[in-house]
């Protein structure tokens, strides 16, 4: 096994999901304003729920309203309300409870089901021993990953419109998550990162498309990797047996797996993380002009660094900036950059107490540390020796965003015409002309913040710097999708936090793995599954 080829996945967390009545298809929603449950048929975001794992031995979770971070409950009665959140954790375990095979069950009534009853013809939520009317979870986030055909070198994209096509880019339109299904079988479903009511589905006549919350069977898939020298993994139907396939030209099902079916999954975030203090809100960068590791409060190419196993749980970390080298403990003590990879390159990543981990050095056993004002080495285990991993993630930009950006200021531009030059009315009405960017408008304020965060430029590729692009050129499709392409428009939405998944437990890596399909690997390690 190539320890380099296994990837850290990028999986959204905390996990979100629906708490859905099959049933009758209704959801469990909270008022946010009065912390009152009822039973919806709406999927909006008074129906969205985070699960907390509080004790991964016991299984015990919290699970959290999303809209007014509530804490689900069940009174001695088993009737279901919503408490305030207290430092993120609760005083006894009526808000504590156990998902087993996507069924929730609450810990303070013996483990009975949440389900719900009818009351005068309404359904009301409430611990149940009924095992057919009881909620089940409907997870709504997963693993990001980009879906390349290896024959063509392109992407599966789910672009401004939701619409698929194949992309030679890696943005975020090329960003899709894999979600398990969750009803004990190998099915899951594929939803557009950018656009994530897009879900990926196909007909009986072999047609691809997207469609809006669509949850039956033409939206299961399985994942699996048709045989052990693949250069990819198979993505079949879960209702028809046909395989998803790219010929070229469009996107169709075939009945049996060629090198058109053979999809490679790779993490959406490409192993390149910021390294941040908890304590501190600093970054560790590179500067290759000077040849110097520094303190840092920005967030730019000079602060990305990818990380790569090595084996033994150990890891190393690479600057992303050209001619990147590996970030090395001296046996001197001292922080450095070096093009040699050996034993100065590897650390070791241990939880923290803290709310992160320990980066440690595997040949001193001494931690990174930050001050707020420089790096160092430290034998100390304490907050600031605690780093969080942020996954860099690409650039994106939805419709919901382009039509939020066009309703600020004075006049909505309307969305009635076709791409890009809604997008290219928008870009100037907002300020990014021809002649430059207008004083007082949208634009100068963005290009004002930019500048202030940046540290008094505007960075090329930058949100500013890419929508004044297209306002003083004009350009049509071919040219705006390049300059899409090349430098990021809008960032990566902040609802949509991802966290990398280190590694498994001692107890999962004795697990094994499935011979045709996932079960205890990341999507993006294919490579590995056995």
């Amino acid at each position: 096994m190539l320890l380099r080829e296994i990837q850290f996945p990028c999986v959204e967390n905390p996990p979100s999901c629906f708490l859905t009545f099959s049933d009758v298809w209704t959801h469990l929603s909270c008022n946010p304003s009065d912390g009152s449950t009822f039973m919806s048929k709406n999927r909006l975001g008074w129906e969205k729920w985070e699960i907390i794992v509080q004790d991964h031995n016991t299984g015990h979770s919290l699970i959290k309203h999303k809209a007014s971070s509530r804490l689900l409950s069940a009174d001695s009665d088993g009737n279901i309300y919503t408490q305030e959140a207290k430092d993120g954790t609760v005083a006894d375990s009526s808000a504590l409870w156990i998902i087993q095979e996507n069924i929730v069950r609450s810990v303070a009534h013996s483990n009975l089901n949440l389900g719900a009853i009818n009351t005068r013809g309404d359904l009301t939520p409430k611990v149940s021993p009924d095992n057919k009317n009881h909620a089940i979870v409907e997870y709504i986030t997963g693993e990001l990953c980009f879906f390349s055909s290896p024959d063509h070198d392109r992407r599966m994209s789910c672009g401004p419109m939701g619409k698929m096509s194949m992309s030679p880019n890696w943005k975020g339109w090329e960003v899709f998550r894999i979600i398990h299904v969750g009803d004990g079988s190998r099915h899951v479903r594929i939803t557009s990162w950018t656009h994530d009511t897009k879900v990926l589905c196909h007909a009986d006549q072999g047609r691809v498309f997207t469609s809006n919350n669509e949850f039956g069977m033409q939206s299961k898939w399985v994942i699996e990797r048709p045989y052990g020298d693949s250069k990819g993994v198979a993505v079949k139907s879960a209702h028809f047996g046909s395989y998803l396939s790219y010929n070229g030209e469009s996107f169709i099902m075939e009945d049996s797996i060629d090198k058109c079916t053979l999809w490679d999954i790779s993490s959406a975030h490409q192993q390149k993380y910021y390294l941040s203090s908890v304590c501190h809100d600093k970054r560790i960068g590179y500067d290759n002009s000077k040849d110097s590791i520094y303190c840092s409060g920005k967030r730019n190419e000079w602060e990305a660094w990818q990380i790569n196993s090595e084996g033994d749980g150990l890891v190393s970390f690479k600057s992303c900036v050209d001619g990147g080298k590996y970030l090395i403990c001296t046996n001197g003590g001292k922080l450095k950059a070096s093009h040699e990879w050996n034993g100065e390159a590897l650390w070791k990543l241990e939880y923290s107490p803290h709310g992160g981990i320990f980066i440690i050095s595997r040949n001193h056993d001494w931690h990174l540390s930050c001050d707020g004002q420089r790096l160092d080495i430290s034998p100390s285990k304490g907050i600031g020796q605690t780093w969080i991993l942020e996954p860099i993630m690409p650039s994106t930009i939805s419709m919901d965003q382009i039509t939020m950006y066009s309703s600020i200021g004075a006049a909505t531009v309307a969305l009635s015409v076709a791409m890009p030059f809604a997008i290219m009315g928008i870009i100037g009405g907002m300020g990014f002309t021809a002649g430059g960017i207008s004083a007082g408008s949208i634009a100068a304020g963005m290009m004002s913040a930019e500048a202030i965060a940046s540290g008094g430029g505007v960075a090329a590729g930058g949100t500013v710097a890419v929508l004044q692009s297209i306002g003083a050129s004009g350009l049509g499709a071919a040219g705006f999708a390049g300059a899409m392409g090349a430098g990021g428009v809008i960032g990566a939405s902040g609802g949509r936090l991802a966290t990398a998944v280190m590694g498994k437990s001692e107890e999962q890596k004795n697990e094994g793995t499935s011979s045709s399909s996932n079960t205890n690997m990341a999507y993006c390690n294919w490579r590995h599954w056995e």
